[in-house]
Formats: C-alpha cells, structure tokens, sequence
C-alpha cells in the first residue's frame, strides 16, 4: 500500500489534498472505514488507486466525497461525487500555476530575513530564483511592511513580514512520502544524505525539528522533514513506506519552487560537516505541524531568534 499525498487541482485556482493508497485489490468495507478514520487534520480526502473498483469502493465514493478512486483497468476516475471515464471531452479547468503567489509569498521571507540593505527587484529575482518579470508583478509590497528607497526595497516591519507569511502560506504543494526505517532520526538522515550522494542528487533541504534545531535549539527532534528535488528509492536502503502517522521521514518533492532554492548549506549539529536546510521561515511552518505541546513555544523561539539574528543568507 502506497502512502503518497498528491494535491489535485479542482478548478478556480483551489487544489485537494488527497492520501494515495496504491491497492492490489479493491478495498473492503472494513479497510476503508479504517483508512478513513486514519486521515491526517491536513488532508481533504483519500485517492484510492486500483485495478478495477468493487461495490464497496464505488458506494462509498458516491457517499463520503472524502473517498475517491481511480481504476485503471476500467479507465475510470471518480472524484468529488464524479465519474471521469478515459475519452470524455470536457471542459478544461482554469489553468493556475501559483507563480505569483510563490513569489509574494517568498519575498515575505526574503524581508523578514533581511535585516540589511535595500534590495533591487534584480537582486529579489536572483535570490529567489524567479524572474524579473514574476516579481514586478507583486511590487509594491504592503506598505505597512515593505517600502521603496532610493535604494531598492526594504522592510520596516520584519515581524510582521514573518507573520503574513505564517497566516498565509499553505504548504507547498506537491508529492509528500512517508518512510520509517530504525535508528535514530540523524542515522536516518545520514542515511538519505549518503543515498542522494551516491545518485548524484542534490542534498535533500532539511526543515522543521532538525532545522530548528540548528537555527534555535529548544527541543529534541524525532521526525525527519525534508525537501527533494526527486524522490530517492528509499526503500531499497532499509526504509519501508508507512502510514503518515507511522513516519519518521516526510520528504516533499515541493511545487513550490523557492522552498530548495532558498535553502542554504550549513555546518551540522553534528561534526561540522555541511548540511542543506530550507530558511527559518519554512523551517517554522514545517516546525508548527509537528506533534507534541511544546511545539508553539519551540516556534516563537525560532521566530524570535530569526528577527534578532542573521541566521540565513
């Protein structure tokens, strides 16, 4: 059983966020109940992928919109409350990439981590990997955050840059992965660092307990977050794909773009040795999903900590 999350786009700009469950078999009444109630607060519903649809599968997709299913041997997808059969015509949805929306977000970090001088739309661009156009489009910023000098552009309330962009970003998007494998979670880390250098893959871009525990230690990480260019074949390196709620390690292949470009090398807690990690400000959103109730008092220090020092660059 696979334990992907995708997001699906549903038209207007509004995405679903569905849990893949790759089957062999079309699932039970029992086995849906049980994938059902399992469902992470986050996610919108269940995407079943299997060979043929049951009577089981198919009822309780026409009665919890939650369920959707895709069988390919039938060519069928229902989704919502509707069948889409392979050949249909119709209309296309709005297309809605999120450029724009990636940029303004991204430049709300950018600000509120500069603490220094003014920035060109140019050297925006460039940090941010975006083009000069994409960012043009979102200048001026609000003003109550972000003003225009003679110089280039500057935040006169960081804090509240911070803030914005905690409100307003939700998520990344893209495909999420869940594994576990044993030892602790910086053996496993190793581990997946080693795997992606062995590919020839770029470092995976660590976020939430591990990055914040670098940024602004205050308590222990047990859960790997991390952002991949690529999925990496894990599973053939000791790890096995588990429920979300079973994980160790979440790797996002983000749609986000800025998230790996932003992401900088770091020495390690351990050893000194180099290690990619995503900006405090992706890193706190990660933090603030984790379980456990120090987890508010572990982002304030973050944030705290982020606003008073140079912690990226």
């Amino acid at each position: 059983m696979g334990s992907a999350e995708v997001e699906i786009g549903v038209g207007d700009g509004r995405w679903s966020r569905h849990q893949v469950m790759l089957l062999r078999h079309s699932p039970s009444p029992v086995e849906i109940d049980r994938a059902v109630a399992a469902l992470r607060p986050h996610v919108d519903g269940l995407l079943f992928v299997v060979a043929r649809a049951g009577r089981a599968l198919r009822q309780a997709a026409e009665r919890d919109h939650r369920i959707a299913y895709a069988a390919v041997d039938d060519a069928i997808v229902h989704f919502q409350g509707e069948v889409h059969r392979s050949g249909e015509q119709r209309p296309a949805p709005p297309v809605h990439s999120g450029r724009s929306s990636w940029a303004r977000l991204a430049m709300l970090r950018l600000f509120a981590l500069n603490a220094e001088e003014p920035l060109s739309q140019s050297e925006i661009a460039r940090r941010l990997g975006m083009s000069h156009v994409a960012i043009g489009k979102q200048l001026p910023m609000p003003g109550e955050l972000v003003v225009r000098t003679p110089g280039g552009w500057q935040a006169i309330d960081r804090a509240g840059c911070w803030d914005r962009f905690m409100l307003e970003y939700s998520g990344p998007r893209g495909l999420t992965t869940y594994w576990a494998a044993t030892g602790d979670v910086a053996a496993q880390l190793a581990r997946i660092e080693q795997v992606a250098r062995d590919r020839g893959d770029a470092p995976p871009a660590v976020s939430g307990d591990l990055a914040a525990d670098l940024y602004a230690p205050w308590r222990r990480p047990d859960r790997i977050i991390a952002y991949v260019v690529d999925q990496p074949p894990l599973e053939e390196h000791g790890f096995a794909t588990v429920r979300p709620a079973d994980a160790t390690v979440e790797l996002w292949t983000p749609r986000d773009p800025t998230v790996l470009t932003m992401s900088r090398e770091w020495p390690s807690m351990t050893g000194g040795t180099q290690r990619r990690y995503t900006d405090p400000l992706i890193a706190a959103w990660d933090l603030r999903r984790s379980p456990g109730g120090d987890v508010d008092e572990a982002v304030e220090q973050l944030r705290t900590r982020a606003l008073r020092e140079r912690l990226w660059s």
